[in-house]
Formats: structure tokens, C-alpha cells, sequence
């Protein structure tokens, strides 16, 4: 008699390519690490009324492109304002969104904008995954200009 020789899928809660077996219809994305990029940023920014805007060098919106994946929805991103390139010394921050919201590829806007700039100073600016205040992922950091 012929051996049959079956492969049996993952078991429950097993990580396979980013899903976990048993989560509803097996499908929940789940990144296999936090991470967290600015894929796109103007260059420059401004201030206006508590929030921080990415704009061109003559002040007028533009748009930055921030993708992270996060492996807890409870996260959300924050972008930080620093006045050197090593990070080390911060000027301002904002929370970008709530929990959850991770991909932002139209990002005009952010809030809650705490700091103040001096136009025509250079800025480095940095978005970080935060999970219960804690950062979790940290993207590169993007000189920026004032205006």
C-alpha cells in the first residue's frame, strides 16, 4: 500500500508571510517588524496656528509621504522637529493621527504642532512609530527649511 505523505498548514497563531492562522478568515495583516519611512518630504515647512505644514520655498502646501506598518494598532506616528542632524536636540512635535492610521501619502497638515521655527533655519525632521509613548520604529530624519 502506497504511503500518502500530507502537508498540514499553520498551526493556530502561527505567523506565515505577515498573516496569523485564526485571526478572522486568516487574513489580518501582521508585519513581521514596526517600521515607519518618510518617503517624500518637500523640504520645506511653516508654522501656522498649533500645526506644522510641509510646504515649497515659497510657503504654499505641498505634500510629504509617510508609510509605516505597525504590528499593534494601538500605535500612531509623531513627527519631531530637531535643529541638528544627529537628533539630538528637539524643537517641537506633533501627533499626525490616531491609532491606526499608519500610511500617509497626502500629508498637508499635521496637529497639534508644539515649538516654534525661525524662518530661513534649517530643521531635521524625523516620524517615529509610538506605541503607549513608547517609539517603536524611527524613520530617516529629512533636512528641512523654514520659511
Amino acid at each position: 500500500m502506497p504511503t500518502i505523505v500530507q502537508n498540514y498548514g499553520p498551526i493556530y497563531g502561527e505567523a506565515v508571510n505577515g498573516t496569523v492562522q485564526g485571526r478572522p478568515n486568516g487574513s489580518v495583516y501582521v508585519p513581521i517588524s514596526n517600521t515607519i519611512a518618510i518617503l517624500y518630504s518637500p523640504g520645506y515647512v511653516k508654522t501656522d496656528s498649533g500645526r506644522i505644514m510641509w510646504c515649497d520655498s515659497l510657503g504654499n502646501n505641498s505634500r510629504g509621504i509617510i508609510v509605516a506598518e505597525a504590528q499593534d494598532l494601538a500605535s500612531h506616528i509623531e513627527i519631531f522637529v530637531y535643529s541638528d542632524a544627529a537628533c539630538t536636540t528637539q524643537v517641537g512635535t506633533a501627533r499626525v493621527n490616531s491609532a491606526g492610521s499608519f500610511n500617509l501619502d497626502n500629508v498637508y497638515t499635521v496637529s497639534n504642532y508644539s515649538g516654534s521655527l525661525t524662518t530661513g533655519t534649517k530643521y531635521y525632521v524625523r516620524a517615529q512609530l509610538m506605541n503607549n509613548s513608547t517609539p517603536v520604529a524611527t524613520s530617516n530624519a529629512e533636512e528641512v527649511e523654514a520659511v
